[in-house]
């Protein structure tokens, strides 16, 4: 089964490019089951000519997803609360088309739903959920929308008890966390990670941050901290200003054989020019031989004592940001993250005022 990260798609046209992007790369995705993050539900009458990121999707995007045996998408993302009064027509949409979601609904239990699906004669539980530090300038619920958010204590006890239920099921732990273009994962996700690893989860994924943060293979389980956009186009949002710097432009997509308990990187380059958007094939790789990923996880058998050290000196974003070193410490990282929220609000004003940049 095929993993990949964000997908935002506001017009027909841009849907017939992620159409081309399979349609060209067959040898990756031709006849796989796959499974993305829907970056912003579906709208559309929404226009892209804003003063801040309101990110959504146009309805042909479900079409092409379908079309290209996508089975579910991912809701729990903070774009999913920019415009929630398309959440219902967004989840007929994907009921219509025979797509799973899970991550966001009209209740925290339809929120925290637990996508089952079948990949390849394997059963497959897929569990959704966002930090809910990015959803700073929202209410969860908004509109009676609710967003899943990552809470790690629960999260082990809910995947403790499920596989205890169905312990022939393979799991996978499919989050939205980080910050935008931070490049290495948190001291406190590789901790949280090998935990869910420990109690039988199969794969940890993460998106959010727009670039590859890494991954480690751990005990029987595989690890991808960031794998980056999947089809999330430049200069379109925010009256074509919302764009990335260009170590944003790798990408990873995933591949779990649940059968053969084997795993594949596929890598690929976004390129943009003269209005076209395209995924350039780089290569495909053993997750476990990757070269490629390699250079993206420095952090590889560190210890949790050196990687905190590690992070602290090589992480990108260091200017009066607090480090979450154990997802243990609930008062301190709730401080951390409710200080975060007033400082992100705060820059979000700045963006609007247009002395930042988006995504800087």
């Amino acid at each position: 089964m095929i993993f990949g990260g964000d997908i935002a798609c506001p017009t027909e046209e841009l849907s017939m490019h992620l159409d081309n992007v399979f349609m060209n790369n067959k040898d990756v995705f031709e006849g796989k089951n796959k499974y993305f993050n829907l970056e912003g539900l579906v709208a559309d009458d929404n226009t892209t000519n804003t003063v801040s990121p309101i990110v959504f999707n146009h309805s042909s995007v479900i079409k092409v997803l379908n079309k290209n045996k996508t089975l579910g998408v991912s809701l729990a993302n903070n774009h999913t609360l920019d415009i929630p009064h398309y959440f219902i027509n967004t989840r007929n949409l994907l009921v219509e088309n025979n797509i799973y979601f899970s991550g966001a609904g009209l209740s925290i239990v339809e929120a925290r739903k637990v996508v089952e699906l079948n990949d390849e004669g394997v059963e497959v539980s897929i569990f959704n959920y966002c930090w809910d530090f990015l959803l700073y300038h929202q209410k969860n619920p908004s509109k009676g929308v609710f967003i899943s958010e990552i809470c790690e204590s629960e999260i082990i006890d809910d995947i403790t008890k499920y596989k205890l239920k169905y312990p022939h099921r393979k799991i996978v732990i499919y989050l939205h966390w980080s910050f935008d273009l931070e490049i290495l994962p948190f001291p406190m996700y590789r901790q949280f990670s090998k935990e869910l690893i420990d109690i039988g989860v199969n794969a940890v994924i993460g998106c959010h941050s727009h670039c590859v943060q890494g991954g480690e293979k751990y005990k029987n389980g595989y690890i991808v901290y960031g794998l980056g956009n999947f089809f999330f186009p430049h200069n379109v949002f925010v009256n074509g200003s919302l764009t990335f710097p260009d170590f944003a432009k790798k990408e990873l997509v995933f591949e779990l054989d649940f059968a053969k308990s084997n795993a594949t990187c596929h890598w690929f380059d976004y390129n943009y020019n003269n209005n076209s958007h395209e995924l350039n094939f780089i290569a495909s790789e053993s997750f476990e031989t990757s070269l490629e990923l390699k250079k993206y996880s420095p952090f590889f058998q560190m210890t949790e004592s050196d990687y905190y050290n590690f992070f602290k000196s090589n992480r990108r974003k260091k200017f009066l940001v607090p480090i979450y070193r154990s997802y243990k410490d609930f008062l301190l990282n709730n401080l951390y993250t409710n200080y975060l929220k007033l400082r992100g609000r705060f820059a979000r004003n700045l963006a609007k005022r247009k002395l930042i940049k988006w995504q800087s």
